[in-house]
């Protein structure tokens, strides 16, 4: 059997079924899902993995870390709803902490008797350098039970690489026996760790477009009271973005100035919130934007489709960022997007002239014509809605669970290469 490509991310879901029934693992596995805390974002891939595991006759339970995000101020509904129902072989080790609480001892404690409690064939756990995954790893190694899959977007260009901090990186992560990464250029990031391409898939960072798109079409079919209650200009581009200085929201507002949009009429809505707030209206008070670009601080996830539904586009200007899961959103929705070549989703999601633009990062003159081409041009905006919108259907939860699950059946196909190698 050739394991060395991934399956083709334009697969059909009648291939990724047939690939699937091909390659049904020979015993049932116990599969354990552990993550700090199941947000809004992990409940669809979940579910959907959960589906998928009973489908060909798998076990799935999850240990949820901590019962609090360390991320997300706003009030998790999908997770809520998730809990309420009561789902089988699922437990929160602290219910009432976070990441930042500490607690270290108290978790190994747990997980380790939720590692006796389910006995697990394979473990799927986020990141590599969690402390939750580092303690798996030893575990790992010391008893040799189970295999070991990390879930991760890190790739090469994030930021500057210290060369024996990789050194060390390169350790750890080779005690893994397999990844479920972002895009192919995690993927090549994933192999320079000691991760074989044999034994990584792509699908990582994917969202319920279903849900998007639906909730989108009927923000649309609204929009009069979707405006009114965000407060929402009659028409905006957007940027969804944590305030940090990594973000590049001030350049993002110079480029918008250069642009001339807002002479056309066009405003800037931000979503988000963070420590760089302050200089980012003192440059918006500097430019004279104070009547064109809107702030909003905390929007839940489950209701921004209606942001994304009546912009004309979304712009990313980060320095870098892993991957950009707010393009996913926006393209859900059925709206181009702009990105830098650094963004996780440039050249994986977003293709240049066909369903957006990628600039450089710092390039504000570039940044500005594109925000100019994109917002005049009415043709042009609507053939790079129609392609993104068919771009991200094929980045869905079933992406997600079907590369999970092949992964986990993998480790136990002994025909395969994973054994052994």
């Amino acid at each position: 059997m050739n394991l060395e490509p991934a399956p083709s991310i334009g697969a059909s879901a009648g291939a990724s079924a047939a690939y699937s029934r091909g390659t049904r693992a020979k015993r049932r596995l116990q599969v354990l899902f552990v993550i700090g805390n199941l947000s809004d974002y992990h409940v669809p891939r979940y579910e959907a993995l959960a589906r998928l595991a009973a489908s060909r006759g798998h076990q799935l339970s999850l240990v949820e870390v901590f019962g609090k995000s360390g991320q997300y101020g706003f009030p998790q509904d999908r997770r809520a709803a998730f809990f309420d129902a009561r789902p089988s072989n699922v437990v929160t080790l602290l219910d009432e902490a976070g990441e930042t609480d500490g607690h270290w001892s108290r978790v190994g404690i747990r997980l380790l008797a939720s590692l006796r409690r389910f006995a697990p064939d394979v473990i799927v756990t986020l990141g590599y350098s969690t402390s939750y995954s580092v303690f798996l790893c030893l575990l790992k190694l010391l008893r040799k039970r189970f295999a070991l899959i990390y879930m991760s977007d890190s790739k090469t260009d994030d930021g500057r690489r210290n060369a024996l901090k990789e050194r060390l990186k390169r350790v750890l992560v080779s005690k893994f026996d397999a990844a479920l990464v972002a895009g192919e250029k995690h993927r090549a990031y994933a192999k320079s760790l000691g991760i074989p391409m044999s034994r990584s898939r792509i699908g990582f960072d994917v969202i319920d477009v279903e849900y998007f798109a639906q909730a989108s079409r009927e923000a649309r079919a609204n929009a009069s009271v979707v405006r009114a209650g965000f407060g929402l200009p009659a028409r905006y581009i957007m940027c969804v973005s944590r305030f940090v200085q990594r973000k590049n929201i001030n350049l993002l507002i110079e480029a918008f100035a250069r642009s001339g949009a807002h002479a056309a009429g066009i405003s800037l809505v931000l979503v988000g919130q963070g420590p760089c707030e302050g200089k980012i209206r003192e440059t918006i008070d500097r430019h004279g934007l104070n009547e064109r670009v809107v702030i909003l601080d905390s929007v839940p996830n489950q209701k921004m489709p209606s942001v994304y539904s009546l912009s004309e586009f979304v712009v990313l200007a980060s320095a870098f960022d892993q991957w950009g899961l707010c393009i996913n959103e926006a393209f859900a929705a059925g709206k181009p997007a702009i990105v830098t070549r650094t963004c996780g989703v440039a050249n994986e999601l977003v293709i240049d002239g066909k369903n957006g633009f990628i600039v450089e990062p710092g390039d504000v003159p570039a940044l500005a014509d594109r925000i100019r081409k994109l917002s005049t041009n009415t043709a042009l905006r609507e053939r790079f809605s129609e392609n993104a919108a068919a771009t991200i259907q094929r980045w869905t939860p079933t992406l997600f669970a079907t590369n999970v699950v092949e992964l986990a059946e993998l480790m136990f196909d002994t025909a395969s290469p994973l054994n052994g190698s």
